[in-house]
């Protein structure tokens, strides 16, 4: 698994330095930001890994794309890093572990709550206080709207899936009458 290792590697050393210097909630801001972007806009992906593009453009728009304006940060020093080494198809891994690093050191739960329609703000803050209080854990709440659920919803907590939703209810009743 050499790309989990080296952009392993590349997010253990950003996190390290990071917390050493009290930087690591902005650089986590930062690798969220950019990982948005990146959903939003999947052509940066190519961007990236184009030879056309030059060194400094792939750190600028990185840095712009996660809302970085310090162009001396420690954040924008790591995207020279990871440019100037060829490593910005890795890019997206080093998000995902960096994140995962910081949200285990300071036990955050992330969790993604999928309904058929958007949600408001208050039934937001509930899910939060409810999983919060189950875990004893801040909870970080991912949603996703999902219209195939019909209604109800799915949660996932960690590894831990609960799913409330109309389609699995109506695929039960369906295998149940189809398997008598």
């Amino acid at each position: 698994m050499k790309n989990g290792s080296i952009a392993t590697r590349y997010a253990r050393a950003l996190f390290d330095e990071a917390r050493e210097q009290g930087k690591d909630r902005h650089v986590y801001d930062c690798l969220r930001l950019l990982h948005d972007a990146m959903k939003a806009e999947p052509e940066l992906q190519s961007v990236l890994i184009s030879p056309r593009v030059t060194p400094e453009k792939k750190v600028s728009l990185l840095a712009v794309a996660s809302g970085e304006k310090d162009d001396m940060s420690l954040y924008v020093r790591f995207l020279r890093l990871v440019v100037r080494h060829g490593r910005e198809a890795y890019m997206r891994t080093v998000i995902f572990v960096y994140c995962d690093l910081y949200r285990e050191h300071y036990g955050i739960d992330r969790v993604v709550f999928e309904t058929a329609r958007p949600v408001d703000d208050e039934v937001r803050q509930a899910v939060i206080k409810k999983v919060s209080q189950k875990t004893g854990h801040e909870v970080e709440l991912v949603t996703a709207v999902k219209p195939e659920l019909i209604g109800g919803f799915r949660i996932r907590v960690g590894d831990v899936r609960y799913d409330y939703s109309y389609q699995t209810k109506l695929f039960n009743i369906r295998n149940r009458l189809w398997n008598k």
